[in-house]
């Protein structure tokens, strides 16, 4: 039947059977691991008992159960020894609520503790948290193995007067051999794994009955020899449970522990306990085995802590009430020393150490198994998913024996040992870091049938289970999480999208819902302003340089690229939306730009772009700029040919080789046809072009006309943009506003280039705040000019713009009085003739009123200080340049045809209530006149902001309207044009 990571479309409730998932589908397509089904069929046969309870139980009993319980005791007293045992239990059993509460989430597939974390948390920590398991339950095998030669050894090693040869190869034999009987056992499948477990729990089970009778010796007391050092024996007698040893053993009386050499503590005790109940993921590593792992790991889990649990306690209290303290410090192995036959109890500890190093061997090979068969770390992992007819993965068993193996050449328990807890703890912290995360997202599909768990448990197991790394060594706990760390990068950028849903996207969303229920557009104020774009594109083929540039110039606000699909969703079989998103998603990825995507469908582009101002955003966040290209026709340019981003040898990484298809780039290139050609025809008009942007400015949104942005190469670098240049006029017929510039060349409009400019190959951002189409605007500062300077600021605090230099262009009038005309045509100012007409007219009122006509140095100075005191208090770092413009506006209708002289600066300013709103008037010298001045003054720079006029309210001059603009900036590299309808920044603190 279909996994629960398939969306349910079709369910039968009666008759038929359930259609299983394609065979051939991909684990990526259909969300299994691949683990499931063998050649043959599922190799699905263990139960809850034998699947689970009994791995668990034999696993956390280990040796600890026969080998350290009389330190624990012995150490820590009875209370104390309670203490740990509950301590401890807490611990894991905090993680045993979340592996139940995850487990209950839907259907397990194999790798156990992998799956759970890969399919929670994602490939990348799933991946590496599932190596790190892996090897730990390599190390532990190993572990488990060595402890078992150790005991062997002792019972019949020469040095301890037996006859086994002792030593390094020869130990390492006897574990190498004990290691290759389990891997055959492994090898053989999990119903042989069932019976060989079972045979060792009956041979723990008599054992530790067999334990438990010597503490009840006949005639009610035993005398045994107590070695305390080479030289001091000491008599010590075991009585039958009596209430006066169980008082002489309730407190603790810590001393030196015999095998390391260093005074116990109550954590070095808890550390040691700790260290034999890290089995319980032995069941869960088994859940490709389990016939209902969903049932059976929650239950098994919690039956198989519970009985240890048990056990455990009271074993402890028959030990207190029967041992006296000196056996139980002096003797670990005590229960060897009481028993009436002491090779039973040995036999008990061989059985419990090899059935751990099994269950970890198989658990092992499992994950292996799961990691290779989700291809985690790409096809290296292959091999590993052979598996026999009956479905036993014996190539993985083959490799974690191999590994094993290896690990026990070191022939070091305790050097080892430390690690192995060390990457337990680290896998169940994980666990609960993954239940926890699925708690807080709050999903609807998270409902687990285990409810005993909440997520203060989630938050207890993974506080705990990383306090108990430090405290088992903090140096091993360090580098494990800085491998951890590693491998999650590693993964990250190496793993395909595996299809598996990520816990961070449920995160997010909650966070980003709840922030954004807080985010009060009522609360805005100009101080916070930022720019929130929204940009219309039509093919993103033609708009990459523009979008890369606005990814620059959005300052961390929202960056949203619209698109309208021309059509009627009556005649259409499906909504196009559906099937465009995705590709304009992939877009942003190629792209690497921090940007959303919102499509509509329209009856027409006007249509749409309405729609996207009226409903892009969410809350308080909503697009305050509208950005669109520049309507010409101009040939566009294809950026899928010559960016690199879309270049074969940068298609996707994530790609693999063997994937047949299209790469994600060839696939973008079919999607998005190549850009049009000049004669191609236009879903959009002059006229619902301009009309859009007189939309826009209605509804209260800021409006930039991007222009020549096919030239933009990407951020600045030196001399980047004056290699593009070539064909450009230099520099020139401007003036620096420095205060010490020779008046003389204020006086005769002299031509001077503006210091630095040219020779240190700066790239410069130049601003032109003021309406050019309107020199009666030259006096004073609106929104829109307010608005070009706060996006040329904005630009500039981009570190790929760090470098680049603000220069703020100020057109000027040297002199106000505009005379005759010359033979060709030019102004010539403050000729005779005017001087003479002007002082005519004012009643001959000699030298002062012939000075009022002369060039207005403290008129240039007021403004040109006053615009300087506005940048500071703007904070806005930026150099003034102003720029005489008389021989342009001579040429503008209101000097060229009324003849008018003011008598005033004031005058000046005032004149816009008379000729606002008359471009047809504007005559074609006079636009020519300006794209010459901006040829001169600002053709090396690498962007220029100009004054977007307003569109006219007649819809009939929408067609003058844009020529004047095409005009106005034709034969300028990336021109950005602006218009504000609202403050935007402000002088206050």
């Amino acid at each position: 039947m279909a996994s629960e990571q398939t969306p349910l479309l079709h369910y039968r409730l009666t008759g038929g059977s359930i259609q299983a998932p394609d065979a051939s589908a991909s684990p990526q397509q259909t969300g299994t691991s691949g683990c499931d089904v063998g050649p043959t069929g599922s190799p699905r046969r263990l139960g809850t008992l034998f699947g689970v309870v009994v791995p668990t139980m034999l696993s956390m009993f280990s040796v600890v159960l026969f080998l350290r319980l009389g330190f624990v005791v012995g150490q820590a007293g009875l209370l104390q020894g309670m203490a740990v045992f509950f301590l401890a239990y807490f611990i894991i059993g905090l993680t045993v609520l979340s592996v139940c509460a995850i487990s209950t989430n839907g259907a397990i597939h194999g790798g156990g503790a992998y799956y759970m974390i890969s399919r929670a948390l994602g490939p990348e920590f799933g991946g590496s948290v599932g190596l790190l398991f892996f090897l730990a339950n390599v190390g532990s095998s190993s572990v488990y193995l060595l402890g078992l030669v150790e005991s062997v050894v002792m019972d019949f090693g020469q040095e301890y007067g037996g006859s086994l040869p002792t030593g390094y190869w020869p130990e390492v034999g006897y574990g190498s051999a004990f290691l290759l009987l389990l891997m055959l056992i492994c090898q053989f499948g999990a119903a042989f794994y069932t019976r060989a477990i079972f045979l060792v729990l009956l041979i723990v089970a008599v054992t530790y009955g067999a334990a438990i009778a010597s503490l009840f010796p006949s005639g009610g007391e035993r005398s045994v020899v107590v070695v305390l050092n080479s030289s001091m024996h000491l008599n010590v007698t075991v009585h039958a449970p009596n209430l006066g040893t169980l008082r002489s053993n309730l407190n603790n009386d810590y001393l030196v522990d015999y095998t390391t050499g260093d005074v116990a503590t109550f954590f070095s005790v808890f550390a040691v306990m700790f260290n034999g109940c890290t089995g319980i993921m032995a069941g869960s590593n088994m859940s490709g085995e389990l016939k209902d792992p969903s049932r059976s790991i929650p239950r098994g889990t919690l039956t198989g802590v519970a009985f240890t649990y048990c056990i455990y306690n009271l074993t402890a209290f028959l030990i207190s009430s029967s041992c006296p303290r000196l056996l139980l410090q002096y003797d670990y192995g005590f229960l060897r020393t009481i028993a009436p036959f002491p090779l039973l109890v040995s036999l008990g500890v061989y059985a419990a150490a090899s059935s751990a190093s099994l269950s970890c061997l198989i658990g092992a090979s499992r994950v292996l198994y799961a990691l290779a068969c989700d291809r985690i770390f790409g096809h290296m992992l292959s091999p590993l998913t052979v598996t026999s007819r009956s479905g036993n993965p014996w190539v993985a068993v083959l490799f974690t024996w191999f590994l094993v193996q290896c690990v026990t050449f070191s022939g070091k328990l305790n050097s080892i040992a430390g690690i192995v807890t060390t990457c337990f703890l680290l896998t169940y912290a994980s666990v609960n870091l993954a239940c926890l995360a699925m708690e807080w997202a709050s999903a609807p599909n998270f409902r687990p049938t285990f409810r005993l768990f909440s997520w203060h448990t989630c938050l207890g197991g993974l506080l705990g289970s990383l306090a108990m790394m430090f405290l088992v060594n903090p140096f091993i706990a360090l580098v494990s999480l800085v491998a951890l760390s590693i491998l999650t990068v590693f993964l990250h950028y190496q793993t395909p999208d595996m299809g598996w849903g990520f816990i961070s996207q449920a995160l997010i969303y909650h966070q980003v819902r709840k922030y954004l229920l807080k985010l009060d557009i009522r609360k805005e104020h100009v101080k916070f302003w930022r720019p929130q774009i929204l940009l219309l594109v039509a093919n993103p083929r033609g708009a990459c340089g523009l979008i890369r540039f606005l990814n620059h110039l959005k300052k961390g606000g929202l960056y949203v690229l619209g698109h309208v699909v021309i059509g009627n969703l009556d005649t259409m079989p499906y909504d196009p939306v559906q099937t465009e998103s995705p590709s304009w998603l992939a877009l942003i990825d190629q792209l690497d730009v921090k940007a959303f995507v919102e499509v509509t469908l329209a009856a027409s582009v006007r249509e749409g772009a309405q729609h996207l101002l009226r409903i892009t955003g969410l809350g308080g966040m909503k697009p305050n700029t509208l950005v669109m290209g520049f309507y010409d026709d101009s040939q566009s340019h294809d950026w899928f040919l010559s960016d690199g981003a879309f270049a074969d040898n940068a298609e996707n990484r994530s790609h693999e080789a063997s994937v047949c298809g299209p790469t994600p780039v060839q696939q973008l290139r079919t999607h998005f046809p190549p850009p049009r050609g000049a004669e191609a025809v236009r879903l959009l008009c002059e006229s619902e072009y301009v009309a859009i942007i007189n939309d826009a400015i209605k509804m209260g949104r800021n409006v930039c006309l991007a222009r020549s942005f096919h030239r933009y190469p990407g951020p600045p670098l030196q001399n980047r943009f004056r290699l593009l240049r070539r064909d450009e006029t230099p520099l020139q017929s401007t003036i620096h506003s420095d205060s010490e510039t020779d008046t003389s060349d204020l006086e005769t409009g002299a031509s001077v280039t503006f210091p630095d400019d040219d020779d240190d190959g700066s790239v410069t951002i130049d601003v032109w705040p003021l309406d050019l189409l309107r020199p009666d605007a030259a006096f004073y500062l609106d929104v829109c000019g307010l608005l070009a300077l706060q996006l040329a600021c904005v630009l500039g605090m981009v570190p790929a713009w760090r470098g680049a230099r603000l220069r703020v262009l100020l057109p000027v009038e040297m002199c106000l009085g505009v005379g005759h005309k010359s033979s060709d045509g030019a102004s010539d100012c403050l000729n005779d003739a005017t001087e003479q007409t002007a002082n005519s007219e004012l009643g001959g009122m000699g030298t002062e009123a012939s000075a009022s006509f002369l060039p207005l140095r403290d008129g240039v100075r007021e403004a040109e200080v006053r615009l300087r005191k506005l940048l500071s208090g703007l904070r806005i770092r930026a150099t003034v340049h102003t720029v005489p413009w008389d021989d342009v506006v001579a040429l503008h209708w209101c000097r060229s045809d009324s003849g008018w002289i003011p008598d005033s600066v004031e005058d000046v300013s005032g004149v816009a209530k008379t000729i606002a709103g008359v471009p047809e008037k504007l005559c074609t010298p006079y636009i020519d006149a300006i794209n010459g001045l901006l040829r001169r003054t600002s053709g090396a720079a690498a962007i220029r902001l100009l004054y977007l006029p307003r569109p006219p309210s007649d819809q009939r001059r929408y067609p003058a309207y844009l020529q004047r603009l095409h005009q106005m900036t034709g034969h300028l590299g990336p021109t950005l044009f602006v218009h504000g309808v609202d403050h935007v920044t402000c002088t206050d603190l």
